[in-house]
């Protein structure tokens, strides 16, 4: 009652002025209700951020256990990626699908980008761009990590995400040597195919490919000539990573022939790259623009071989030495027009396949 009394005003002192022995325990009891409410807030602010955290990480712990689903990834540009390349109409499409089978590898449809992509940074090198470039700061090295950067980021979302990541675009071939530079642990493959049978291919399914004029089957083989020369030449440039795969060997000996691949690739070996027509429309993914889509949902077969006897002239066929030289110093018979492609399925067909071989062939002036 004395306490009351001391610091509370009565009905006869209320209305006069409070004295300092009344204000501090006032003031006193003011904060400490404030620094109670202060301190409520903030426990339940932190618990509202502990439960948000909890529940992030139980989603994260989610993804991660989903054994099918890959994590996003940023590449760099010493990912090892896989490069199909070749004259279209060579096979192309068909090793592509049959790495697509493989759990490991992802290489998905032709983007038609990355090759317009390269062909952009061959001019910048060429043109008054490279000039002005430097003087503005931006050096070649620079303008190739941009470069790899951007196909990186193109190869990494074309698809789902694997171990090993892989780009069909048959023109590559040609810009080997500089995708091998900007992607120093890159790998290539070029396809190569009897011209004959690429050429018909062309011709009888009306496929539209730049450079080749249909109506003039002459052209054609010179255009075939000079195209798969350059690609010959990028393979062999970059040497031990680049192989030469055949259609005709890969259609007669395929197991041997995709076993010969994955090891120059350093992927285990997977059955079902001999499998891949049961993975269309599932693991692997087609492109119904693309012209050889319904000819790879079938089982490998031997029939494209000869599919283009007695198809071009005796004047197209007997001028094949001066217009596509490199024909018959890959080893193909030019003296026939039905000819034996058993020697592809030969043991020792590859013993000779090197790169001094290749640039020999290549350097040659005349046909032996």
């Amino acid at each position: 009652m004395r306490l009351c009394k001391q610091y509370w005003p009565t009905p006869a002192t209320r209305g006069s002025k409070v004295g300092p022995d009344m204000f501090w325990p006032l003031t006193s009891l003011i904060l400490a209700v404030i620094a109670i409410l202060l301190i409520a807030i903030n426990i339940k602010e932190r618990s509202s951020h502990y439960n948000d955290v909890l529940e992030l990480e139980l989603a994260l712990q989610s993804t991660v256990s989903d054994k099918l689903r890959y994590n996003r990834r940023l590449l760099s540009s010493e990912e090892p990626i896989i490069f199909i390349g070749g004259i279209p109409r060579s096979g192309t499409t068909l090793l592509r699908v049959m790495l697509d089978s493989h759990e490991d590898i992802r290489c998905g449809e032709e983007t038609h980008v990355i090759p317009e992509i390269l062909e952009w940074r061959k001019k910048w090198e060429r043109t008054d761009m490279a000039g002005y470039a430097e003087l503005s700061g931006l050096s070649q090295q620079t303008i190739d990590d941009a470069t790899s950067a951007f196909i990186s980021e193109l190869i990494a979302k074309h698809g789902s995400l694997a171990k090993r990541l892989c780009n069909k675009d048959p023109y590559t071939a040609e810009t080997m040597v500089f995708l091998r530079r900007i992607f120093p642990k890159s790998k290539h493959i070029l396809m190569i195919r009897d011209a004959r049978a690429i050429i018909h291919s062309m011709l009888k399914r009306k496929v539209p490919v730049h450079g080749y004029n249909r109506s003039d089957h002459q052209q054609m083989f010179s255009t075939w000539n000079a195209h798969i020369s350059v690609m010959l030449n990028a393979c062999a440039t970059v040497k031990n990573s680049c192989i030469l795969v055949f259609y005709e060997r890969l259609v007669q000996r395929t197991e041997e022939e995709a076993r010969r691949i994955l090891k120059f690739l350093d992927i285990p070996w997977s059955d079902d790259v001999l499998r891949h027509q049961e993975k269309i429309g599932k693991e692997v993914q087609l492109n119904p623009m693309e012209f050889s889509t319904s000819q790879v949902k079938e089982r490998i077969y031997q029939k494209a071989l000869t599919s283009w006897f007695d198809y071009f002239s005796d004047d197209v066929l007997e001028n094949l030495n001066k217009t596509a030289p490199l024909l018959r110093r890959l080893g193909y018979d030019t003296s026939s027009n039905r000819p034996n492609y058993t020697s592809f399925a030969s043991d020792t067909f590859y013993e000779n396949w090197t790169a001094s071989q290749l640039m020999f062939i290549l350097n040659q002036t005349s046909i032996p």
